[in-house]
């Protein structure tokens, strides 16, 4: 019977490992900072990021992060504010996925645990969670482009003409579709806002259909999806209209979260759980 004994011990000789790979990038990244006269704060502000995830990042501490993708993305960008040459900490990262890698392998089968308590069942529908490493590594590639502060919005195809019938000559009514009508023809309808500069990605029908960062008061509009998975990482910074309803908060600024849409229904993709040393 599986008990997930050799599974955690693997995982924290591993982890150690990683810890023993990353401090000395996280060296490299706060001694430039401190040469460069940088307060934590202001490191944290151009990264988007909560203080504690750059703090972690400065020494090693992975499992204060969402887990190791996001300590190497977070480096890299880390490095690219600084003016450093991220090459100066490539071998560290490199030798921490080959770690990672050992320790995947060793990982048995885990058991979703549920997304929310009894209590919360009445926002969020009771949908079992399978958690996919590759699928979570497909959406998360985009991490690493934040840095160069890309926003070039997609261009939205133009809505298809309708069927014109001859008719008498009548005052022109608006047609536009209600939020229920728009919900059946396009699938999943996304309009987001920012209220904070938040970064975001999202994917549907396996293809990345937006990657960027807003800003403040701008707002993007998605329709056409039959599902859509977002990744943000400033969950208290945006808010959310869902086929025309509005969603509570995600979380708190500079939490980073992964959202699934469907037409039916909406879920927080919990993530894996921390592994102690």
């Amino acid at each position: 019977m599986y008990d997930g004994t050799s599974e955690r011990n693997s995982t924290r000789t591993n982890c150690r490992r990683g810890v023993e790979f990353m401090q000395p990038a996280g060296d490299i990244l706060r001694s430039e900072r401190e040469r460069q006269g940088r307060t934590l704060a202001q490191i944290a502000d151009e990264l988007c990021l909560a203080q504690d995830y750059v703090r972690a990042l400065e020494s090693g501490d992975v499992n204060s992060l969402p887990g190791t993708f996001f300590y190497k993305s977070f480096a890299r960008q880390y490095a690219a504010i600084l003016g450093l040459d991220d090459k100066l900490i490539t071998p560290y990262l490199s030798a921490l996925s080959a770690a990672e890698e050992t320790s995947n392998v060793n990982a048995g089968i885990r058991v979703p645990e549920p997304l929310v308590e009894a209590s919360n069942r009445i926002l969020f529908p009771d949908v079992p969670l399978g958690w996919s490493v590759f699928g979570l590594a497909a959406v998360l590639t985009v991490c690493s482009m934040f840095y160069t502060w890309w926003n070039q919005p997609r261009p939205v195809s133009a809505p298809t003409a309708g069927i014109q019938r001859p008719a008498p000559v009548v005052p022109v009514q608006d047609v536009s579709l209600k939020p229920a009508e728009a919900e059946g023809a396009s699938g999943v309808v996304l309009k987001l806002s920012a209220t904070e500069r938040t970064w975001l990605s999202i994917r549907s029908g396996g293809r990345e259909v937006f990657s960027g960062v807003l800003q403040p008061n701008e707002s993007k509009t998605l329709t056409g999806l039959d599902m859509a998975t977002m990744k943000v990482g400033n969950a208290g910074g945006i808010e959310i209209r869902w086929n025309g309803k509005p969603i509570g908060p995600l979380g708190v600024s500079g939490e980073v979260l992964t959202v699934r849409f469907t037409p039916q229904d909406f879920e927080i993709v919990p993530p894996p759980p921390r592994q102690e040393l």
